[in-house]
């Protein structure tokens, strides 16, 4: 069975400088490229940053960006995070891409017949799809039997405070209350 799966593709290595310079900008005399210029010592830069994060100034790590890819989530997954609405996304259409191989998100919490009448449901609903596609209707009608439970694929491009903002959610919030957020929560924090 596939697993959903997050994976942090790129951080801006150039964000310590410019996170640093926009903690000093409030305080310090000078230009922008004048208070730029005294950033890119990694120590001290990182040494300011927590100081300002600790007094609560949270919108100077919002230079900080990372590319992720969300690979085999379910659609609830994908509407969860995408209601983050500080972050970029590109999702896989389910109006232009075939999705009858996609497969689908099994709950961890189903069980015996339970597990197994679930599973049916959701062979017969992709066959239904499938069979739509045969008979001509075009993929952006037929994507309408798709249960939140089927796979997604999709990049996200987030700043540091979202992506903070959206894991504790994941972990602690109201996306706890689902395996596969707590899960993707989880591989976000290990990687951030």
């Amino acid at each position: 069975m596939k697993q959903s799966k997050a994976v942090i593709l790129n951080a801006n290595p150039g964000a310590l400088a410019v996170t640093a310079s926009a903690a000093r900008m409030s305080t310090q005399e000078g230009t922008a490229l004048e208070i730029y210029a005294k950033s890119g010592d990694h120590d001290r830069d990182l040494g300011l940053i927590g100081k300002v994060l600790a007094s609560g100034h949270k919108s100077v790590i919002e230079h900080q960006t990372f590319s992720v890819a969300l690979n085999d989530v379910s659609v609830l997954a994908e509407q969860f995070i995408i209601e983050f609405r500080l972050a970029s996304y590109t999702v896989k259409s389910r109006r232009y891409v075939d999705f009858s191989q996609a497969g689908y998100v099994v709950p961890e919490s189903l069980n015996g017949g339970l597990r197994e009448c679930y599973c049916a449901q959701m062979e017969r609903l992709f066959e239904d799809y499938s069979n739509l596609l045969k008979r001509g209707i075009p993929k952006e009608d037929a994507r309408f039997l798709f249960p939140y439970a089927l796979r997604s694929n999709f990049f996200m491009t987030v700043n540091a405070r979202e992506l903070i903002h959206m894991i504790c959610s994941m972990l602690a919030g109201r996306g706890a209350n689902f395996e596969e957020l707590r899960q993707l929560g989880g591989q976000l924090k290990a990687q951030f």
